[in-house]
């Protein structure tokens, strides 16, 4: 059975090198107050710890500008698809000029991003879904809020994202 779930990640948006300081404060309390990466209790298996420490990776990798790390962990395969705000990309070079174009690849063009409520879910021996908030600051200060549902394959080369979708 082919398994068509579109999943997600970060509808994320993109920071000026403003720092924090001159933020809104209900902006900076809201992102601050970020229970951090907190992951229920759905599953315990060692698939959901793996993943949820392969998003705690990612969530790191954004927050230092480092947009090749974060995209590691994406499929690279032409089956990989990433669906957001009416769109959907397929194959890792369209998702990969997606990013780049969008967000850029600096920790000022692609701001902070705080992910949570992570709840990890085992749907078969190779696929494992991952469901969570986000919150983005955004370039006018603003932060973004919204969810994610991620599901993974398992591959050779471990755990990867093979459908990501987001909603704000």
């Amino acid at each position: 059975m082919k398994l068509r779930i579109f999943c997600s990640v970060f509808a994320l948006s993109l920071i000026s090198s403003i720092p924090m300081s001159l933020l809104p404060a209900s902006a900076v309390e809201k992102v601050s107050a970020s229970p951090g990466l907190t992951v229920s209790g759905r599953s315990s298996s060692k698939a959901a710890r793996e993943i949820a420490a392969l998003v705690a990776r990612q969530e790191k990798a954004w927050n230092r500008g480092d947009l090749e790390s974060f995209l590691s962990e994406y499929w690279k395969s032409a089956q990989v698809t990433y669906v957001s705000n009416g769109s959907v990309k397929r194959g890792f070079p369209a998702i990969r000029e997606h990013y780049i174009s969008r967000y850029g690849n600096s920790k000022a063009s692609m701001g902070q991003l705080r992910l949570s409520d992570l709840e990890v879910s085992d749907v078969g021996a190779r696929h494992v879904l991952c469901i969570g908030k986000f919150t983005v600051i955004h370039h006018a200060h603003v932060p973004i809020y919204g969810r994610f549902s991620l599901l993974f394959v398992k591959t050779k080369e471990g755990w990867k994202i093979m459908y990501d979708h987001s909603s704000q």
